[in-house]
């Protein structure tokens, strides 16, 4: 696999900005053979509007001479949108490098420096001088163009995986630390900017993943089991996270103890608030610690994250129930400001005949947290779970430790649509669980009141919907009847507003969602914030870390009465490593193709035990091998020389050497 730059001449303003920046030095300009001439008004003619419609000519366009590494920088500088990077080529045909003309008389070909102050040095300078410090600014709408600096803006442009993390962790930092064996210190980047640094090591969704550069070679890097290696190597073993520096005297409470109002507890306490959380839950940790099973996410890495918070000052008030316990009102008076964190727990219905009136037929949510919650949860004969997202593969595989004969996952679309992350099936198919793809249950039948058995229909795909995803269609005449005592119903949950006081100004949306301002969290209620899955629904742990954070930066404002575009995200005092070139500026890639570490599991023997944890994690060698691997897209921007190792040139050095 390669990339191939290509240039549209029609735009293109011969400025050379993209060959001054390539890191790689992949880049030149063609030039004229001999003397130059001015061309004719058509040739002259400029996408730049004003006294530049005209030009004279300088260097004719942009050419590729070398290994491209597909970075984008150029894409992204260039001022006229007249540069695409084309990827998974088979062959790139090189422009040969030929003897350079000299310069033409005046009038005719224009030095690069009439237009742009950029050099084609190590590592290269401001185009635009030296009182601009420039970045590729983001672009964040088609009609917007590329900026060389971004004006008020602090932070670096980030590698794809960076900006994918919603909350921002430098992957490409961390996963070079393990490269080379620093585990502490990879450690440390990983939780700088995330709360739930352990937590997420081992069930975090890997956005990161998906926008891994690494993957348009061959795979991409496993960010999360890195990040879990970091966390079982690194050191120390408990968590600890510097206070305050200043303190306040106001107080704040949030309902609910799950990874958005334990986010929001962190960042409040970390700004120096006093934090009480409320849950009706005996233990911390929502979702987290109710819905994913032990054996996914064991209850000491769990408690190594939400022991850091607490030893920030957080108090957790557990088995106390909105409502029941104490209402929302009494809540309110006693604190300066209140966080609505209560997730989104109840479970969507299948709607079809039987459902109500039978017994066996089971929400999946209800059952992991009975399961999580007690060890003598057991459920008896052929279980079915009907969906194909990480709540679903959690109640098939708990199901099974639960003591069920045999386990069936029914999915109304294929394997490879299924939301569930891949190692979740891929343990789920290992552990012994049926997968029954593009089938959908049409109706249940019981006998005296007890399930008894399931009837689906197979299905196929059609086109493809609003959101993209092919559309599931029932086969005429495919029923088939399967017999069961137990389902599982995890197709969705929603919020279960029923907690609000009658009369509240916190209003609710039809979906039964919290509605709340896009920017502030604030609800209609004076000093009432909302965040996380009550306010859209059903997301990630890491996405509503990042919403926990976004909460604390409104209420820090709402409570010092700052202008919220005047506060920071982060705590003034909070330090996020920034990627070092290393001392001489080289980096050295290695684009051979190369297998993905596959994440090591436990044998059958564990898949009926709660206690074991089936993914045993990286190897040191698994690691280091699989880090090195990185392309180092956090360096990018800093323009450091690479040198690659490509199969093309180890056959050269091999044909030498023989």
């Amino acid at each position: 696999m390669a990339y191939r730059f290509s240039v549209n001449q029609q735009s293109c303003i011969n400025c050379g900005i993209c060959m001054d920046l390539c890191p790689v030095r992949c880049l030149d300009m063609t030039r004229p053979s001999g003397d130059g001439e001015i061309g004719d008004i058509e040739a002259r003619k400029s996408p730049i509007p004003g006294e530049w419609g005209e030009r004279s000519w300088m260097m004719l366009v942009p050419t590729q001479v070398a290994s491209c590494v597909g970075c984008q920088v150029c894409v992204q500088e260039c001022p006229t949108n007249a540069i695409t990077i084309e990827s998974s080529i088979k062959q790139v045909a090189y422009s040969k490098r030929g003897p350079l003309s000299y310069l033409p008389a005046e009038g005719g070909w224009q030095p690069l420096n009439a237009y742009t102050r950029a050099m084609p040095e190590e590592p290269g300078e401001s185009p635009w001088g030296e009182n601009r410090a420039w970045h590729v600014a983001e672009r964040q709408d088609v009609w917007q163009t590329w900026r060389t600096w971004l004006g008020d803006r602090k932070e670096d442009l980030r590698a794809p995986c960076q900006a994918a993390c919603p909350v921002g962790t430098n992957a490409g930092l961390y996963v070079s630390l393990i490269a080379e064996g620093r585990y502490d210190e990879a450690l440390h980047v990983a939780a700088e900017p995330n709360p739930f640094p352990v937590i997420c090591g081992r069930v975090c969704t890997a956005p990161c993943e998906d926008a891994c550069r690494r993957g348009e070679f061959d795979e991409p890097i496993a960010i999360r089991d890195l990040k879990r290696f970091a966390t079982d190597h690194g050191a120390p073993l408990k968590r600890r996270v510097k206070p305050a520096k200043q303190q306040y005297k106001e107080k704040v409470a949030i309902v609910g103890a799950g990874p958005t109002g334990l986010s929001a507890a962190y960042y409040l306490a970390r700004r120096g608030y006093h934090v009480t959380v409320f849950d009706a839950m005996p233990v911390a940790g929502g979702m987290m610690a109710i819905g994913i099973p032990d054996y996914r996410l064991p209850r000491a890495e769990l408690n190594r994250d939400i022991d850091a918070i607490c030893a920030l000052g957080v108090e957790l008030r557990l088995n106390t129930a909105i409502g029941r316990d104490i209402n929302l009102d009494e809540i309110r008076a006693s604190y300066d400001a209140l966080l609505l964190a209560v997730g989104a727990q109840r479970s969507q219905r299948l709607d079809i005949p039987g459902e109500a009136e039978l017994k066996g037929v089971v929400p999946a949510t209800t059952f992991l947290k009975d399961f999580n919650l007690s060890e003598t949860t057991r459920l008896e004969g052929e279980v079915a779970v009907i969906g194909g997202g990480s709540t679903a593969l959690d109640a098939a595989r708990s199901a099974l430790r639960a003591g069920a004969k045999a386990v069936h996952i029914l999915y109304r679309r294929s394997r490879a649509e299924m939301p569930a992350q891949h190692e979740e099936v891929r343990a789920a198919l290992e552990e012994g669980i049926q997968l029954h793809e593009l089938t959908a249950p049409v109706q249940l039948h019981g006998q005296n009141g007890q399930l008894s058995s399931i009837q689906c229909v197979r299905m196929k795909l059609e086109q493809p919907d609003e959101k993209g995803r092919r559309r599931p269609v029932p086969i005429a005449g495919s029923d088939f009847e399967m017999a069961v005592t137990t389902v599982l119903v995890a197709i969705g949950e929603a919020p279960d507003p029923s907690f609000l006081p009658e009369g509240t100004s916190v209003q609710v949306a039809a979906w039964g969602g919290l509605l709340v301002n896009k920017e502030t969290l604030a609800t209609g209620a004076e000093g009432i914030f909302a965040a996380g899955d009550v306010t859209y629904g059903p997301k990630t742990v890491i996405h509503a870390a990042a919403d926990g954070r976004k909460a604390a930066r409104s209420i820090h404002a709402f409570l010092r009465k700052f202008s919220l575009r005047g506060v920071k995200e982060m705590p003034d005092d909070e330090f996020e490593t920034a990627s070092p070139l290393p001392a001489d500026g080289h980096v050295t890639l290695d684009l051979r193709p190369t297998a993905r570490a596959e994440m090591p599991l436990e044998g059958s023997r564990a898949a009926r035990d709660r206690s074991i944890e089936f993914a045993k994690g990286f190897t040191e060698e698994q690691a280091r091998h699989e880090a090195s691997r990185c392309l180092r897209c956090d360096l990018a921007y800093l323009c450091p020389s690479i040198h690659t190792i490509t199969p093309e040139t180890v056959a050269g050095k091999q044909k030498v050497r023989s």
